[in-house]
C-alpha cells in the first residue's frame, strides 16, 4: 500500500506519543518558521511493518525536528523499479506529487532496485533523472538523498543492494547532495530479534523507533534551514 500523509511539527508540542496518531490523523499547523519538507520513497518510508501501517521515521523526524513533513510513500518502488506505482520519475511527473513550496525535499530509496544491479549506469541515470526533476519543480529546495536499506544482523546483505546503495551515493558525490544511508551506516546493525517484522525486510514499531532515531540525528546534523518565503 502507499503512503500520503502530512505530519505536523506541534505534535511534541501537544505531547502526543507518536503510537496515539491514527495512520489517518490530518495536517496538523506547524509553528512559523518551521521547516516544510517532503518525504518521498518506498513501503519504508510508508512504515510497512508497523502496526498500524503508518509512516513511522517520517512521524519521529518531524516531531523531534519540529518540522512540517509530508510523506509521499508506495511500497515497492525504487528508481528502476515499478509495485504499486510506477518508478520514481514517473511518480514525481504524476498529478498530485510535490504539491507545495518545500524546503527540503528528502528521496529515500534503492532497496528495490537490486535487480538493476548489473546496470548500473541505469540506475545512475534514473537517479540523476530524479534529481533533475526535483530540481525543476523545487529549486528552492534542499535535496537530501537517502540510500537502500538491507538487515545485515538478519543474514547476508544483499550484493545488488550494496551495489545500487553506491551508485545514490556517488550521484549525492557528484550533484553536491547530502547522502546518508540505512544500509551503509549500519542503522540495522547489533540490533535484537524484535527490530525486524516477519518478513525478514521491514522493522517492526520498535524497529522503525531505532531508524526514526537516527533519521533525525543525520537530518539534523546537516542543519537545513527554511527559505524565506512571501
Amino acid at each position: 500500500m502507499g503512503t500520503r500523509e502530512r505530519l505536523g511539527a506541534l505534535v511534541v508540542a501537544l505531547g502526543i506519543g507518536l503510537s496515539c496518531i491514527p495512520a489517518s490523523a490530518g495536517p496538523v499547523e506547524a509553528e512559523a518558521g518551521a521547516v516544510r519538507a517532503y518525504f518521498f520513497g518506498d513501503s519504508l518510508m510508508g512504515g510497512t511493518g508497523a502496526s498500524p501501517h503508518r509512516p513511522v521515521m517520517a512521524r519521529i523526524a518531524a516531531a523531534r525536528l519540529g518540522w512540517d513533513v509530508e510523506v509521499d510513500a508506495w511500497g515497492g518502488t525504487g528508481y528502476t523499479t515499478r509495485g504499486a506505482r510506477p518508478p520514481y520519475i514517473d511518480r514525481l511527473r504524476a498529478p498530485g506529487a510535490l504539491p507545495g513550496t518545500y524546503d527540503v525535499v528528502l528521496v529515500e530509496g534503492g532497496t528495490n532496485d537490486a535487480r538493476s544491479a548489473g546496470n548500473p549506469q541505469a540506475v545512475r541515470e534514473a537517479v540523476e533523472e530524479v534529481v533533475a526533476e526535483v530540481r525543476r519543480r523545487q529549486p528552492q529546495a534542499q535535496i537530501v538523498l537517502m540510500g537502500a536499506y538491507d538487515p545485515p544482523a538478519f543474514g547476508a546483505v544483499s550484493p545488488g543492494r550494496t551495489v545500487v546503495d553506491g551508485v545514490v551515493e556517488e550521484v549525492a558525490e557528484d550533484e553536491g547532495l547530502p547522502f546518508f544511508s540505512p544500509l551503509s551506516g549500519g542503522w540495522a546493525e547489533d540490533q535484537p530479534a524484535s527490530f525486524l517484522h516477519p518478513d525478514r525486510l521491514h522493522p517492526t514499531d520498535s524497529g522503525y523507533a531505532v531508524m526514526g532515531a537516527r533519521l533525525t540525528a543525520e537530518l539534523a546534523a546537516l542543519e537545513l534551514r527554511a527559505v524565506e518565503r512571501p
